[in-house]
């Protein structure tokens, strides 16, 4: 583990490193963002967003978790630790104030049933 992060909203976020060598002294510098949120502790006040959280729950468990994985190729030994920093400066300056907002963890809800849910096809 790189990093750990916990938003305001309860969404945490775990940074951590899959770099590796590739060719001579050059590296693939890959950083992966675990993001979890645990559904038990989250507080719904309305009857609408109740069966929701109830409805992913069953579908998803206790633990709502989603990953991104950004990289960088082709960086000498002497930069990989601070081409890895800068990774996940960057994540989290340009994507906290979206990750922060309190109904993100529905719109990532939403996001992880839709891939879920079972692709329909028609036959002709």
């Amino acid at each position: 583990m790189l990093r750990e992060e916990i938003l305001a909203n309860g969404l945490r976020i775990v940074f951590t490193d899959e770099s590796n060598r590739y060719f001579g002294d050059y590296h693939r510098v890959c950083v992966v963002a675990t993001m979890t949120c645990d559904l038990q502790r989250l507080v719904d006040n309305t009857p609408v967003d109740e069966s929701f959280w109830t409805q992913v729950r069953s579908t998803l468990g206790e633990k709502l978790q989603s990953t991104r994985r950004f990289e960088r190729m082709g960086v000498p030994s002497a930069r990989v630790d601070e081409v890895r920093s800068a990774l996940i400066d960057d994540f989290m300056r340009h994507t906290t104030p979206y990750l922060g907002r309190i109904d993100y963890l529905h719109s990532l809800a939403e996001a992880e049933m839709g891939k879920r849910r079972p692709r329909r096809t028609y036959a002709p």
